[in-house]
């Protein structure tokens, strides 16, 4: 309990940094991109794969993107309307979504785009805008950490590119820090109530099927599981390889907040994960280390919350390909495991831990 509690602030602590920068910091007729979540703003279950980016928009403004597509597995923009989880407002009241896969980008990986009413001609890249839209968000999602890098972002409004900015003054300053009260309280509650329901509506150590993101990204497919162990148990998750270009899993705790990423293996990719002889990926879920490559970290936590995303499928996973969970005693784990499924010994856990960090550090910069 006490450990629920003190995630409890910290997640305070995430929840007020985020909207500082989501409300306080911004400008819509000077946009530009912001880190929406890292690891001092964690906020909705956060993909641990994902660089996160977000700029504030006019709905009845005009925008150029310059930008270069980086390395990643997948690059999406996304228009919303309002801003995700305040007044009401969801990620999935899209205006519209382009995949990078889709514009048109030169051989150098650079490309513009433009975001405007309407159509700039056949020779731009166009993300349309319309009545509501608001929030741009960005993502750059890594599937390898170690060799993927992020491409570069810049927006400005087109019309105004020689404009000055106002000065600050005291009204705009309070409508600001008043904008950042309501962010903090209704981002907490959207998130609360997600993993309200994520934790009282399913069975206890179980996993959904594979279905289309209720919110969030477009064209996205999600499971949602739970777990409840103690020390000495584990969940094995049995997934299989798909047409998704990007498959990751990641545990979170009560407060709909991602685990330690970074300095424990609380989440994988399927290029950061071992697969089996049969063919499927096992991941073995528990508090202690279990000895083999693809543990998911618990933190200690007895109980917490489970998220997988597939991204980019051709096709949905038929029923014999859903995610499956078991709950074993941990000192019985390779019991149920393919019997050639190697051990995992302690110095290559350090070395893999080692190699998380440093991919983190390089991704976000810091």
């Amino acid at each position: 309990a006490q450990m629920t509690e003190t995630e409890a602030y910290r997640g305070l602590l995430y929840t007020i940094v985020g909207s500082i920068k989501a409300a306080g910091l911004v400008e819509h007729d000077f946009p530009r991109f912001m880190r929406a979540v890292d690891w001092t703003s964690k906020a909705g279950l956060d993909n641990p794969d994902n660089n996160y980016y977000f700029a504030m928009l006019r709905d009845d403004a005009q925008y150029r993107i310059r930008a270069t597509r980086g390395t990643t597995r997948n690059l999406i923009f996304q228009l919303v309307v309002g801003q995700p989880g305040v007044r009401g407002a969801g990620s999935s009241t899209n205006v519209s979504v382009v995949d990078a896969d889709d514009l048109e980008i030169a051989p150098d990986g650079s490309f513009e785009l433009i975001i405007s009413r309407e159509d700039p001609g056949p020779d731009s890249n166009w993300l349309p805008s319309g009545e509501g839209a608001e929030a741009l968000l960005v993502r750059f999602t890594h599937s390898d950490w170690t060799s993927e890098r992020e491409g570069t972002l810049t927006i400005e409004r087109i019309g105004a590119e020689g404009e000055q900015r106002p000065l600050l003054t005291p009204a705009s300053m309070a409508a600001s820090l008043r904008e950042v009260a309501v962010h903090m309280y209704d981002r907490t509650a959207t998130w609360m109530d997600f993993a309200d329901k994520s934790w009282l509506l399913r069975a206890r150590n179980s996993i959904t099927a594979a279905r289309p993101s209720r919110g969030g990204l477009v064209g996205q497919y999600s499971a949602f599981g739970n777990w409840e162990l103690s020390d000495d148990e584990a969940l094995l998750l049995r997934t299989f390889p798909s047409t998704a270009s990007y498959q990751g899993i990641e545990l979170g705790n009560r407060w709909f907040v991602s685990l330690d990423y970074e300095k424990r293996t609380s989440s994988m990719t399927l290029d950061q994960s071992q697969r089996a002889s049969d063919g499927s990926y096992y991941f073995v879920i528990s508090a202690r280390d279990p000895g083999v490559s693809n543990w998911l970290d618990t933190e200690s936590h007895q109980q917490g919350l489970i998220m997988m995303r597939w991204q980019g499928l051709q096709e949905e996973l038929d029923e014999s390909r859903q995610p499956t969970m078991q709950l074993v005693p941990l000192e019985e784990l390779f019991d149920h495991l393919p019997p050639d499924t190697p051990r995992f010994t302690a110095e290559q856990r350090a070395e893999q831990i080692r190699a998380r960090r440093m991919a983190v550090h390089e991704r976000f910069g810091c």
